[in-house]
Order: C-alpha cells, then structure tokens, then sequence
C-alpha cells in the first residue's frame, strides 16, 4: 500500500500536467493559477460536456446549462449566483465525473489497498473520492481567482450550491432520465425544483452561459 500525503503532489516532483484548451492554450492543471483562465474555453468546454455520461433519455443535457440553472436558482448576494454558475466549472479541465465512476474507482481502490492517505481515517475506503475532491478544490482556486470571488466567499456560500446542486439533481432525474429498473438506484433525492428543464442544444447552452458571465463583468467571448 502506499501512503500519499492528503494535498496529493504539494511534495511530490512539480512536474507539469499540460491540459490543451480549444483555443490551442496550453496550461499546467498542477500548477493552475488565475492568468490561465480563458473564458471563452470555460464556455467551449463546458457547452459541449454533457452530463451523466450522456445517458440522458433522447437528449444531451450539458453542464453549461446545468450551470445556468444554479446561478439562476442560487440564494443571495450576486457573488453567491456568480459561485453557483462557476461551481463545476474545473469540469472544464478535468471532464465531468460522474459518482458511479468515483464510486468504481473508491471500490477498486479500497480492494487492492492502492492508495490511503496518511490523516484520512477511513484509510483506502473513499480516498479516491478524496483525490478527486482535492484536485477540484484546487482547480476551483484558481478559476474563482480569476473571476474576482474571494475564498472566504467561496466558503461561505459552498453548503447552499451543495444543497441546490442536489435539488438540481432530484429534477434532472423527474425530467430528464429514464424510469430507473432499480427502484432506489439514485438514492434519496432532494426535493426537485417546480419548473421542469427543457434541453438546450450547445449553442444555446454557450449563449446563456455567456450571458450569465457578462451579468458579473466577465468576458466569456474574448479572443
């Protein structure tokens, strides 16, 4: 087994990690810093990355939208709308993954003893998880730095988008997934929104994410 420190590669060799952006940027995700957030690749990413590993019924059903509908659904002050179109917004660099997938990985790992991590007490069960929440954190850094949202903010607003990210959940499941086989494969939902979701196409979904952008002084076209 091997024992990795709980901020995985703070002490192991600063090598980079090169990320190609679709404008040919070229950035290093372990070095992340806010000079390297180019808008409008967030947007291209992000209107083109569907969700649920596209196993949505009839559609494709993309985190630019997803995005949309929690700044449209957040509570408080604009820097808390602004934290909630932004809050998966590292998907841009490191793809949407999926709980079943996390939950694959933290299986396997917790089989073969691969990885635990030194002050995590559950030692190899869940510390994938851990892994994958640690780089988004990471990522997230560097992304609301560049957007002008302050840590302390960032905090403080993180257990509402958590709580309205799991009731954006609930009503991407009513609208937009098959009726699972297994009754209680998804778990307890929260309660779903009242408004139903339409899918957007990418187009629409990069338009409305720009949009939302520009509301806070952010420039999601650029050059």
């Amino acid at each position: 087994m091997t024992a990795v420190a709980a901020e995985p590669g703070m002490n192991a060799r600063h090598r980079p990690v090169w990320k190609h952006m679709t404008s040919g940027r070229i950035v290093d995700l372990a070095h992340l810093t806010a000079d390297d957030i180019h808008w409008p690749d967030i947007v291209s990413a992000l209107s083109g990355l569907a969700r649920y590993d596209a196993a949505t019924s009839n559609c494709l059903y993309f985190v630019a939208q997803h995005a949309c509908l929690a700044h449209d659904n957040a509570s408080g002050p604009p820097v808390a709308r602004l934290i909630a179109l932004l809050h998966d917004a590292h998907e841009a660099f490191i793809g949407d993954i999926t709980t079943p997938t996390n939950d694959f990985l933290d299986y396997l790992n917790a089989a073969s003893g691969a990885i635990s991590f030194l002050d995590y007490t559950n030692g190899a069960n869940g510390a994938v998880s851990m892994l994958i929440h640690v780089a988004k954190r990471r990522l997230d850094r560097a992304i609301f730095a560049a957007a002008g949202i302050r840590p302390d903010d960032a905090a403080t607003y993180r257990p509402m988008i958590d709580a309205l990210d799991a009731r954006l959940l609930a009503t991407e499941v009513r609208d937009l997934c098959a009726e699972s086989r297994k009754p209680g494969a998804w778990g307890k939902l929260a309660e779903p929104l009242k408004t139903r979701i339409k899918p957007w196409g990418p187009d629409k979904a990069a338009e409305e994410f720009v949009a939302r952008l520009a509301v806070h002084g952010i420039d999601g076209r650029g050059t």
